[in-house]
């Protein structure tokens, strides 16, 4: 009984990290543009968009690393283009952002059936996966919660610090918060805004790219029509939640992580397979909620 436990305790752990990921990425992206005074709401875009061109070049080449590459150009040109609309055109971001979410989700589908013969969904051995830190200590605690995980599982908690650092730290930091907060003294400093922003948007891409790519090539290994179902926008509300703060999403992706593995052990109960996927999105709606009377509690005490 106390071996199935553990078991069941170490898949759940293992399932957590593994879709805990995408989020980390995708959320420390998007600070970057929070920071720089844009919400973006076009992540589930940037990520679809990945995950779609990732599948595909690593079809084609036999290699996960041209997929990643493929899959983080991708989402930084359509993280262009929203910045473009956004930054420089002064269209509303919630408009333009869903506006190209939309437009992703309809070209990722009609790509799709055109080059593998009108099907939603391709699956193939081909597809080159992203390796993993393999490596067998004996450690049962080492070898099940700390090894073993996709190359950008570690990737992504680095980033997490190194962003804190960036942005707290140093002076491209202090840009990209003054150009949030205080636009007018950038300006007044002889620094464009826009430009700011837009290397916000350029990094953004590059960490939903590889959030898409961990989706596609190690997640599930495959691509399906919409598959990212929501977590850009759930990647949006650690944001929300965090303030930013790259420490604070880490933790916050790791409790949403917890909810979707949840929620994919609830699909092999007696549960109905449509509430346990709303599980981790109910969550994402309960937290915010919490957040915002939270907020509201302290500005009236303020």
């Amino acid at each position: 009984m106390v071996k199935m436990d553990l078991e069941l305790i170490t898949t759940l752990f293992r399932t957590s990290i593994r879709m805990a990921t995408p989020i980390l990425l995708a959320s420390l992206g998007g600070a970057l543009t929070y920071h720089a005074g844009i919400i973006n709401v076009a992540m589930e875009g940037l990520m679809l968009i990945s995950a779609f061109f990732s599948v595909v070049f690593s079809y084609l080449t036999g290699s996960a690393l041209y997929g990643i590459l493929a899959g983080m150009l991708a989402s930084i040109v359509i993280s262009l283009l929203y910045s473009v609309f956004v930054s420089f055109l002064k269209a509303n971001n919630f408009a333009i952002g869903f506006a190209l979410n939309i437009l992703v989700s309809s070209l990722t589908l009609f790509l799709m059936r055109v080059m593998f013969q009108g099907k939603n969904a391709f699956n193939s051995p081909d597809i080159a996966s992203i390796v993993e830190l393999k490596l067998k200590s004996g450690n049962y605690f080492l070898d099940n919660y700390v090894f073993n995980f996709s190359i950008l599982t570690y990737l992504s908690i680095l980033i997490a610090f190194l962003l804190a650092c960036i942005i707290y730290r140093t002076s491209f930091g202090l840009r990209l918060r003054v150009c949030g907060e205080m636009p007018e003294a950038l300006k007044a400093a002889g620094i464009k805004v826009g430009f700011v922003q837009l290397w916000s948007s350029i990094l953004c891409g590059a960490l939903c790219g590889l959030a898409g790519a961990q989706l596609s090539l190690y997640n599930v290994r495959m691509f399906s029509r919409d598959m990212t179902g929501g977590r850009g926008f759930v990647a949006l509300a650690a944001i929300l939640i965090s303030g930013g703060k790259p420490k604070r999403i880490l933790l916050i992706s790791l409790l949403f992580g917890v909810f979707d593995a949840l929620s994919v052990k609830l699909q092999s109960e007696k549960i109905a397979p449509q509430f346990a996927l709303m599980l981790p999105y109910i969550m994402s709606v309960v937290v915010l909620l919490l957040f915002h009377l939270k907020t509201r509690k302290r500005l009236k005490n303020a």
